[in-house]
């Protein structure tokens, strides 16, 4: 929704999103890529599925902000087994305490009732140990979705500052070999007489 065009199939059945599917995405002024993974939960013999949650959480693990998407009726549902909880899994869990990590209660319209909707997502989160913020939204009526937006934004402002494009680290490696690369030759350029105008050339032209 946020990306304003289809980028990934949404289905309501769990195991869709098997590769992870990236996009570019401006929140408030701030250029990200955006990278869509896979669901985590447990009950799956379907190995396919199970290399996507494994790349799931190693781009979780290595990506700057996080953004782990909960179904607010499952978590705030009191008849919901501990050991139903993606929760119980360590290694899901620690993902919850990286910083600039934000848990999100997806689906709360479909709560039989919202009021005290922010006092129940804290309770919950006190009761699964998680101390990063937590956002209701709905998806359906766009409930919190500015919400988040602004929550995002502030956030990489407080860490990265102003200047996202020099302070930001580059997501993808080809990019920053090529920044390397495209530096070397101005520096080379810089280093040429200015009599030879012919290597001169070749070095901006490489740059």
């Amino acid at each position: 929704m946020s990306a304003q065009r289809q980028v990934a199939i949404v289905s309501p059945i769990a195991g869709t999103t098997r590769d992870i599917v990236e996009t570019t995405l401006d929140i408030g002024g701030y250029p990200l890529v955006v990278r869509d993974t896979a669901g985590l939960r447990k009950a799956s013999s379907d190995v396919i599925e199970m290399e996507g949650i494994r790349r799931a959480v190693e781009a979780a693990q290595e990506a700057d902000i996080r953004i782990c998407m909960v179904d607010a009726q499952q978590a705030l549902d009191c008849t919901t087994k501990p050991s139903d909880s993606f929760l119980q899994n360590a290694e899901w869990q620690a993902l919850l305490d990286l910083p600039h990590t934000f848990v999100v209660l997806s689906k709360i319209d479909t709560l039989k009732s919202s009021d005290g909707i922010q006092a129940a997502a804290q309770a919950w989160a006190q009761s699964q140990r998680i101390n990063n913020r937590i956002v209701p939204i709905s998806c359906a009526n766009m409930f919190g979705w500015e919400s988040l937006m602004q929550l995002l934004a502030d956030d990489i402002r407080t860490a990265w500052g102003t200047s996202v494009a020099q302070q930001m680290p580059l997501t993808k490696t080809r990019h920053r070999q090529h920044l390397q690369q495209c530096l070397e030759h101005l520096d080379s350029f810089e280093s040429i007489g200015e009599d030879m105008v012919v290597l001169g050339a070749e070095e901006l032209r490489g740059a």
